[in-house]
């Protein structure tokens, strides 16, 4: 009975702690703060490549979209693009660890 017990709290501890770390990825929500322009896409560039578009749907000015890496490893400051439709990528990086928001605006973006 008592290993019972025992292993019914550590199945309980491993589950929080499962839950604790899954709740450390970096995540942030992007934000369309431009007058009219619409995103289309959003890479990161990582072991020398960049990845598959990370949306598939349309951000219209004004709208946000939640955003997860699903992962807190690897290096904290990855080069991002955002595609925009009918105009170039725009290039940018910033340190993961300190986003929660980026606000991609008609010239550059800001973030907090």
């Amino acid at each position: 009975m008592r290993s019972f017990a025992f292993l019914a709290i550590l199945a309980a501890l491993t589950g929080t702690a499962v839950s604790a770390q899954a709740a450390d990825t970096y995540k942030f929500n992007l934000h369309n703060k431009s007058s009219d322009y619409v995103i289309n896409g959003f890479r990161t560039y990582e072991n020398g490549a960049w990845s598959k578009n990370w949306i598939d749907f349309k951000l219209k000015p004004g709208e946000s979209a939640e955003m997860d890496w699903g992962s807190d490893e690897g290096n904290c400051v990855v080069p991002f693009k955002v595609d925009w439709v009918g105009y170039e990528s725009e290039k940018f990086s910033v340190d993961w660890r300190k986003v929660k928001n980026i606000y991609m605006k008609d010239q550059g973006f800001s973030f907090d």
